[in-house]
């Protein structure tokens, strides 16, 4: 993956974090709404001003933007716990099976 994919999931993660959907924060940074999307999956790469300001309403540092971690090395639990916060209660009974079985 090159550092534009990672940002654009980097972004995501914390736009999901937020709560944002693609279009408030494409409004908050005054960009227009085809912006983030392109951004998230590595199509656009944002300018400094830009990236200031995505950082700043996602509440983050923009070092954090560039934040990557590989495989062992990233959380799995905090993440795994918000994926099944995100889910609806048939999803998560599905999700809890699967790690049951895993066992």
């Amino acid at each position: 993956m090159n550092t534009k994919e990672l940002l654009g999931l980097k972004v995501k993660e914390f736009r999901k974090q937020r709560k944002l959907t693609q279009e408030k924060l494409a409004e908050i940074i005054g960009v227009d709404n085809g912006y983030i999307s392109k951004l998230e999956v590595g199509q656009n790469f944002p300018s400094i001003s830009t990236l200031e300001k995505i950082a700043e309403a996602l509440g983050v540092e923009l070092y954090e933007l560039f934040q990557f971690t590989q495989g062992k090395e990233k959380d799995f639990r905090s993440e795994i716990i918000f994926i099944y916060d995100s889910l609806n209660k048939e999803k998560q009974y599905t999700l809890y099976r699967v790690a049951k079985a895993m066992e």
